[in-house]
């Protein structure tokens, strides 16, 4: 990795950990000229690709989806849509139009990058278990309930597989609770969202001990009100508190100084 696109990363983390979204946007365009002017591939392609998922974190769908076509236009420039960036690259295209109820159109950018992470990754890659759980959600979207519970369960197989995967595993379930109901109705399904509920809270149990802060608090957030919804406000009122206090150690700006249109890419 060049040092500029550690440095980038770094910074990026860092901004991202105290919601300095607007920051972080400045970053991001500097270093997409910078890239293209400079004919830094990586750097450009790291600058677009970060785009998308900021954009779509603040719900700036324009803006997301055109850092969809510039990514796009420069993944068939090099001529890598068919290696393991590019394939990276499009599940994020996949997931912006997931989150602007657009998922009939994603789901071809997610199956295009499931082709080339099959042939490319280990089967038990957690990338896999990544695309597996955005893909889920847009299938669920879309009313393929079926195929999206059994990608969550592919998912599942994948994360439980090494230690460290809690946060994701406890936001799969969660995922899992809205198929379940959407397919079966809140009656019949009952027994299947108690179920997901209680593995989620023992994941995300787990997962305090060993996730980096910024991120566990991010989680906390997602997650908090799937929790509320199923009526666990205990859980929920609990991950909401710790979220703020997790932001307010790292120096975060209060919740309601920030946009918050956070999606369902990997989320409850």
């Amino acid at each position: 990795m060049s040092a500029d696109v550690r440095r980038i990363l770094d910074k990026l983390d860092s901004l991202f950990a105290r919601r300095e979204y607007a920051e972080a946007e400045r970053l991001l365009r500097y270093w997409e000229a910078e890239g293209e002017r400079s004919g830094d591939d990586k750097v450009y392609y790291l600058a677009v690709n970060e785009q998308m998922g900021l954009y779509r974190k603040l719900g700036r769908k324009d803006d997301a989806l055109s850092a969809v076509w510039k990514m796009q236009r420069y993944l068939d420039r090099t001529g890598r849509r068919m290696t393991l960036e590019g394939a990276t690259a499009l599940l994020n295209a996949g997931t912006v139009y997931k989150a602007f109820e657009m998922s009939e159109e994603g789901l071809p950018f997610f199956e295009e990058a499931a082709f080339v992470y099959e042939e490319l990754l280990p089967p038990d890659d957690r990338r896999l278990a990544g695309l597996y759980n955005n893909m889920s959600s847009a299938l669920s979207d879309v009313g393929r309930l079926d195929e999206a519970l059994e990608l969550c369960e592919k998912a599942l197989a994948i994360l439980g597989k090494t230690s460290g995967n809690e946060a994701e595993e406890a936001i799969t379930y969660l995922n899992m609770t809205a198929m379940y109901e959407k397919r079966d109705g809140m009656e019949k399904a009952e027994s299947d969202i108690e179920r997901c509920l209680t593995k989620a809270w023992e994941k995300l149990g787990a997962a305090a001990a060993g996730t980096e802060e910024g991120y566990l608090a991010f989680v906390y957030d997602k997650c908090a009100p799937t929790f509320g919804y199923y009526g666990w406000f205990m859980a929920r009122n609990e991950l909401q508190k710790q979220a703020e206090e997790i932001y307010e150690r790292l120096g975060a700006v209060k919740n309601e100084d920030r946009e918050d249109a956070e999606d369902s890419d990997e989320g409850a």
